[in-house]
C-alpha cells in the first residue's frame, strides 16, 4: 500500500465547501478529512502514541465528582472528559450535546465526536446557526454496517448551537410555527473549536502531515522488507520465445514473489540456444536498491525524524516521547518532564473545564460543578486507592486541612506535590500559594500550615 500525497489533497490543504444538496459546509474536498486524519493517526507508529499521551495529560488525574452519572445510558463526567480530551488532542476541538427537560434545564449531557459533525450553510456573515450529525459524512467511517447509510438532507440530524437562555430554548422548542413540542426537540450542541465559532478546527498534526504520511508508508515498507527479504534484480535466460505465455507467467511469478513494492527487476534474455544459456538459468545481478541493510537504516532515520516532528507538534519532552537520550535520564528528569508537559497542556485542561462547566451550570447537575481537573502526576496511585488508604488510617491525623474540610485522595495528592516542589526549591512561595489557593481552594490560614512563613520555619 502506497500513500501519494496528491490523492489526499484535503489532508494537505483544507478547504470548506458549501454543499447545497445536503445543506452543510463540507470539511475538505470530499468531506472526509476528519475521519481520514483519525484513520491515519491510528496507523502511525509515532502519531498514535503522541496523540494518546497528550490526551492523557488533558484528562489529568481526575476531579472531584467525576463519577456523577449524567446520561440515561450511564455515562459519567469522567467518561465525558475522557472523550473531550481525545478529540481535543486530535483536533483542538470537542463537542457536547445537551437535552432539555420541561423545566428548561439540561437533563443529559453527551459527548459528540468531531468527525461526525458538520456546520449548516453559513449565513451572510459566515456563521453557522446549527450543527448536523451523521455517522458517515465522508463515507469512510470505521464502523461498517450491512447497508451503507449515505448522508442525505433528510437523514442528517440537526441541533441548535448552545444557548441555555430560557427564552431562546423556549422558542427553539416551539419552532417557527409555535406548535412544537419538547418530544420533537433535538436539544443543543456546544461545539468548541480553537479556530473559531463557525470554523472547522486545525489539527496539531496539520503542519507535519507529510511526516505522518511518510511514517505510515515507511512502516509498510519495513514490514514488507523484513517479512519477504529485500527485493533483488535477476537475469532470466531461457530458450522460450519472447511472447510465450509460459515465459510471461514465469516472469510474473518471479516478480511478485519478490515482495516489497516490486522494486526488484527481472531482465529476460529469450530465444537463446542451450549453449548460450549455460549452466545457470536464473542469476542474481544485484539488489533493487543499495542493499537491505541500507534500506532498514534509512527507514530507522525516517522513523526518528518523523518522531521528532510529530511529537514536536505537541511540545512533548523527549523523555516522555521515548526519544533516545544518549546520556540517559534520571527519575528527577522524568518528574521534571511531567511538570513541563503539565504546563504545556494546562490550556487544554482549562478549556475542557470551562466548556463543561458552562453546560453543567445550565443543567440539573449544577451541584456537580464547577469541575477542576487535577494535573497528571508521576506518582499517581488513583483517587480510589488514596481514599481507601485514608479511610483505613482514619484520616490524616494532625492535618488541620483534613480535619476542617476533608480533601479527596486526588486533592491530597496534588497538595503534597505542591509542598514537595516548594521544599525542593522548584516553586517560589508565591507560586505554591497560588496553586493551593486557586486549585485546591485553601484559605490563607490553611496554606500557612503547609507552607509556613520563613520566621516560623526557623
Amino acid at each position: 500500500m502506497s500513500f501519494i500525497l496528491d490523492l489526499h489533497k484535503e489532508v494537505s490543504q483544507i478547504t470548506t465547501y458549501q454543499d447545497v444538496t445536503l445543506g452543510t459546509m463540507k470539511w475538505g474536498a470530499s468531506d472526509s478529512f476528519p475521519q481520514t486524519l483519525v484513520n491515519f493517526v491510528a496507523q502511525s507508529a509515532n502519531a498514535y502514541p503522541a496523540v494518546s499521551r497528550a490526551a492523557q495529560f488533558y484528562k489529568g488525574q481526575g476531579f472531584l465528582g467525576e463519577d456523577r452519572i449524567v446520561t440515561p445510558t450511564g455515562l459519567t463526567l469522567k467518561d465525558i472528559v475522557s472523550i473531550m480530551a481525545d478529540d481535543y488532542a486530535n483536533f483542538k476541538a470537542f463537542s457536547l450535546h445537551g437535552n432539555y427537560n420541561i423545566k428548561g434545564k439540561i437533563s443529559s449531557i453527551y459527548p459528540m465526536r468531531i468527525p461526525v459533525l458538520r456546520f449548516n450553510q453559513f449565513d451572510e456573515l459566515n456563521y453557522a446557526s446549527k450543527v448536523g450529525y451523521h455517522p458517515n459524512f465522508g463515507l469512510n467511517a470505521v464502523e461498517k454496517k450491512m447497508i451503507t447509510n449515505q448522508p442525505t438532507r433528510g437523514n442528517i440530524k440537526w441541533f441548535d448551537r448552545f444557548n441555555p437562555t430560557e427564552e431562546v430554548v423556549k422558542k427553539q422548542i416551539e419552532g417557527k410555527d409555535g406548535k412544537g413540542v419538547l418530544g420533537n426537540y433535538n436539544g443543543q450542541i456546544l461545539y468548541y473549536s480553537e479556530a473559531g465559532h463557525s470554523a472547522y478546527p486545525i489539527s496539531p498534526l496539520q503542519a507535519p502531515i507529510n511526516y505522518l504520511l511518510s511514517d505510515i508508508e515507511n512502516s509498510i515498507l519495513v514490514r514488507k522488507e523484513t517479512s519477504t527479504g529485500f527485493t533483488n534484480s535477476y537475469l532470466l535466460k531461457t530458450s522460450l520465445s519472447a511472447g510465450d505465455e509460459a515465459l510471461q507467467r514465469l516472469e510474473e511469478e518471479i516478480y511478485f514473489s519478490q515482495g516489497a513494492r516490486g522494486s526488484g527487476k527481472v531482465i529476460t534474455f529469450s530465444d537463446l540456444s542451450p549453449e548460450e544459456i549455460g549452466s545457470t538459468v536464473l542469476e542474481e545481478i544485484g539488489s533493487g536498491g543499495s542493499g537491505a541493510k541500507t534500506t532498514i537504516e534509512a527507514a530507522i532515520l525516517t522513523y526518528e525524524l518523523s518522531q521528532k516532528v510529530i511529537t514536536g507538534a505537541y511540545l512533548i519532552p523527549p523523555v516522555l516521547a521515548g526519544i533516545n537520550i544518549s546520556n540517559g535520564f534520571s527519575g528527577v528528569d522524568l518528574e521534571d518532564a511531567y511538570g513541563v508537559f503539565n504546563a504545556v497542556t494546562k490550556t487544554g485542561r482549562d478549556v475542557i473545564e470551562q466548556q463543561l462547566n458552562r453546560m453543567l451550570a445550565a443543567s440539573e447537575f449544577a451541584d456537580a460543578g464547577p469541575i477542576k481537573i487535577i494535573p497528571l502526576s508521576i506518582e499517581d496511585k488513583g483517587a480510589e486507592q488514596l481514599d481507601a488508604e485514608k479511610q483505613a488510617e482514619g484520616g490524616s491525623e494532625g492535618s488541620p486541612a483534613v480535619a476542617r474540610n476533608p480533601l479527596t485522595g486526588r486533592q491530597e495528592q496534588a497538595l503534597m506535590r505542591v509542598v514537595r516542589n516548594f521544599n525542593k526549591g522548584k516553586m517560589t512561595r508565591a507560586q505554591a500559594t497560588d496553586q493551593l489557593k486557586n486549585d485546591l481552594g485553601l484559605d490563607d490560614e490553611r496554606i500557612k500550615v503547609w507552607i509556613p512563613e520563613e520566621n516560623e520555619q526557623n
